[in-house]
Formats: structure tokens, C-alpha cells, sequence
């Protein structure tokens, strides 16, 4: 059996439960790891994860040393959701001859937000004959990835309505921080101002993603800015207890609209009060579709798999920066 060799590019919450998976499977082979935690440097990347053992696999500072040292497949890049700031990072994998599978939310689909940096990106990928992917649950699948593949039994689509619906208090604890957990309401509208916190990444490039698949050329996509979503009882969380009239989670909400028309509509609502999980796609067409995935799937065990799975498909395609919807769609990997 092929396995994939694989460097795991960012040591945090994502980067070490990517790891623990991969090592949990037989088609994959971990054989390099780097981070810019001084803490974690030198250590056994085994050592960090869920179920420490010792790997024999040291923690580097240095990407490039690694990068250019160490024989491999393919890079999982986890370190940031904004493609500004993880660009010299996939530089770094593509000049060493590496292909990059990463879930920075603003690669799933670049071309929109970033024009002249994606498509630097895609020439020097292409230069170097590498492929780099952006992916995860959402964006990269729930939202975007999967509603195109239910259109296809359709022989026209209207529109396309997904909502994913979750309690942010069963995810980690950086993602209920990220949702607004334990804020007062003036102080989430403050951060969401001045970007402190940023709430869901990804809507737009979903939107963008769905629109290119259809051949829909939109007016516009606007997200709105994201709404708090305030509890109603004493909850409590892992970032301890939340007090009626503060911050449980957040809702954001996403358009596109094409000739005048909502035609593509995205809702995303995180909090710690969701009693019914569920992810859902609504179609508009001919015939109309409607998909609702009872209890939703689980944002990291997710983001995890799709990366995973994502790895072969990426290997496998031609050059240059590629976004979900040109892959043929992942399955799960032994």
C-alpha cells in the first residue's frame, strides 16, 4: 500500500489533532514537524498529542531547514485562517518542491478577496509543479463543496440556501473564544469592530466557490457583520460561566445576489445554547432538494478528516493553487 508522506506545518489545537489522526491511519507516514512556538521546539511531536508516545519526530524552528531536508508529499499547513499572513509559509513548502494541503479559510477559495497574491501563488505553484488546496469542513465542504454536488440530479438551480447549526460549547476551547463566549455585549461589538475577533472565516469564499461552480456570474456577495447571540439563563462553559444577558456565541449571515435576486443564501450560527445541531441544504430547482444532516457534523473531527482525505486528491492533481470545487470529491482514507 502507498503511503503519504506528510509534514505537519503548525503544532496547535488543529496541527496536533491532524497528527493524531494521521498516525491513527495506515495509508499516511508523519515524517517532519515544525511550529514557531518556542516552547515546543525540540520536542517529540508524539509527546504534545492526545495519546503521547514518542515518535522520534523533533519539533523544528526553522521551516526552511526542514522543508528542504526532509522527503515528503505534502505539507498540512494549520497555523492561520488569513491568506496574507500564510502566504510566505505555502512560498516556503512550494520552494522546496512540496505540495500544500492547508485550512487557512481565505485560500478555500482566493480569487475573489486576494486576486494579484492568488495569483502569484498559482504561478510560482505551477513553476515549481506543486499543488496547494485550501480546505476543511467549512469552508471546503459543508457549505460550499457539498451543496454543488447536490445540485448535480438538478436541470436548473434557482438558488442555494445552507445553514449549519451548532453548539459552540462541545468545540474547543480557542473556537468558543473566537464565537464570543463570555462577552458583554459591548465588549463583542467592540472586537468585532476592531477585529480582535473575527468570528466564522469563510462565507464569502463559500459563496464564491458555489457561484463558480454554477456558472453564475453575481452582482454582489456581502457578508454582514456577525450578531451576538445573548443567553438567556446562566450557562456554563469551558471558559466558565456565561451570565444571562452576555455572550453565548454568535450568528453571521451571507449573500450573493445575481440580476436583483438572493440567489445563494449562508447562515452560520455558533452559540452555546443550540439544543438541535443539524447542517442543512435547501435547492431551488428542478427538482428541489433538501438535505438535513441530524445532529451536524463536528467542526474539528471535520476539519480534520477533510484535510486528510483531501491529501491523495491534491497529490494527484495538476499544478497551481486549486480550490474544492476543480477536485473530484474526497473520500475517506484508510
Amino acid at each position: 500500500m502507498q503511503k503519504y508522506k506528510v509534514i505537519i506545518f503548525g503544532c496547535g489545537v488543529m496541527g496536533r489533532k491532524t497528527a493524531q489522526a494521521l498516525l491513527d491511519k495506515t495509508s499516511f507516514e508523519i515524517v517532519g514537524a515544525v511550529d514557531i512556538d518556542p516552547e515546543l521546539f525540540g520536542k517529540d511531536l508524539g509527546e504534545i498529542l492526545d495519546s503521547p508516545k514518542s515518535l522520534g519526530i523533533l519539533i523544528e524552528k526553522n521551516p526552511d531547514d526542514l522543508l528542504s531536508s526532509v522527503e515528503a508529499d505534502a505539507v498540512v499547513l494549520t497555523t492561520t485562517s488569513h491568506l496574507e499572513s500564510v502566504a510566505p509559509q505555502i512560498i516556503q513548502c512550494m520552494e522546496a518542491g512540496l505540495n500544500v494541503v492547508s485550512t487557512c479559510e481565505e485560500l478555500s477559495f482566493p480569487w475573489k478577496r486576494h486576486p494579484e497574491l492568488i495569483q502569484n501563488l498559482d504561478n510560482l505553484a505551477k513553476d515549481h509543479g506543486v499543488t496547494v488546496v485550501g480546505t476543511g469542513i467549512n469552508p471546503g465542504f459543508l457549505m460550499d463543496m457539498l451543496p454543488l454536488v447536490l445540485t448535480a440530479p438538478c436541470l436548473n438551480v434557482k438558488s442555494v440556501k445552507v445553514t449549519r447549526m451548532m453548539n459552540s460549547a462541545k468545540r474547543r476551547v480557542p473556537f468558543q473564544a473566537k464565537v464570543g463566549t463570555g462577552m458583554t455585549q459591548d465588549e463583542f461589538r467592540e472586537k468585532i469592530e476592531n477585529k480582535i475577533i473575527t468570528g466564522h472565516v469563510g462565507l464569502l469564499e463559500s459563496i464564491n466557490m458555489i457561484a463558480a461552480g454554477l456558472g453564475w456570474e453575481l452582482d454582489d456577495a456581502v457578508e454582514l457583520p456577525p450578531e451576538p447571540v445573548i443567553g438567556e439563563k446562566e450557562i456554563k462553559t469551558a471558559l466558565g460561566e456565561v451570565r444571562p444577558g452576555d455572550v453565548i456565541g454568535l450568528t453571521s449571515v451571507a449573500f450573493g445576489k445575481k440580476d436583483g435576486e438572493e440567489v445563494i443564501a449562508l447562515k452560520f450560527c455558533a452559540n452555546a445554547a443550540v439544543e438541535e445541531e443539524y447542517d442543512e441544504i435547501i435547492i431551488e430547482g428542478e427538482p428541489d432538494l433538501h438535505q438535513k444532516i441530524m445532529g451536524g457534523v463536528h467542526g474539528d473531527i471535520g476539519t480534520v478528516a477533510v484535510t486528510i482525505n483531501t491529501i491523495p486528491r491534491t497529490i494527484e492533481a495538476p499544478p497551481g493553487v486549486i480550490v474544492m470545487k476543480d477536485l473530484p470529491p474526497p473520500n475517506a482514507v484508510l
